[in-house]
């Protein structure tokens, strides 16, 4: 008899972990399907200067992906998005400063996103810095900052060479950053932008 009930008790455990593994492989299968749903999707940043299109990189940061697309789907409106830092690519050799950096904020996202992935951010990225709702697109490759921020997007490279360029020939101020002491290049007057998912994108809703 508890020969037997040991049996039992085997192949209840066995059918219990089967049926776990078999509900998590599901899950993280639709998980999948739905980040590859996303794949080549699209967001455009609207300044007065022009577009900012943005490839959406789910492969690298589902959940930043995903909030920022519900951000866009809310959009146009983004009562706290805009630009406020712009620093121009360093000489060849150096890592700075200027730091080769176009900052703003997402400030409308519903919540501060995760750290994800594991990145190095080069030129054209967009990235978020870790624990914030700040964001950066890169105008370098940054090689010396590691994988510290996460790479959530990648500009149009017709944009980077016309929006984004822009920006580094708008005036700025010096600001000496408060707990690290770095030197930060500050719009003299910040730029407030909209939010919204590509036109082939919203087609698709």
């Amino acid at each position: 008899m508890p020969l037997m009930t040991d049996s039992c008790d085997k192949a209840i455990l066995l059918l219990t972990f089967v049926s776990f593994f078999t509900l998590s492989l599901s899950s993280r299968e639709s998980a999948f399907i739905g980040y590859s749903e996303l794949k080549g999707k699209k967001v455009v940043l609207t300044t007065s200067f022009g577009p900012i299109n943005i490839h959406l990189k789910p492969n690298l940061a589902p959940e930043t992906v995903g909030a920022v697309h519900k951000l866009a789907e809310q959009g146009p409106k983004c009562p706290s998005c805009r630009f406020y830092r712009s620093e121009q690519p360093p000489p060849v050799g150096s890592s700075g400063p200027p730091y080769g950096l176009l900052q703003g904020s997402l400030g409308s996202l519903d919540e501060v996103p995760p750290q994800e992935g594991g990145t190095v951010a080069k030129r054209g990225h967009v990235c978020m810095i870790p624990r914030t709702k700040e964001f950066f697109i890169s105008l370098k490759d940054h090689d010396e900052w590691g994988i510290a921020h996460t790479v959530w997007g990648e500009v149009d490279d017709e944009d980077m060479k016309g929006t984004v360029e822009t920006f580094l020939r708008l005036p700025v101020h010096e600001v000496k950053h408060p707990e690290f002491g770095t030197l930060m290049r500050m719009l003299d007057t910040e730029e407030q932008f909209s939010i919204l998912l590509a036109k082939e994108d919203l087609a698709k809703l």
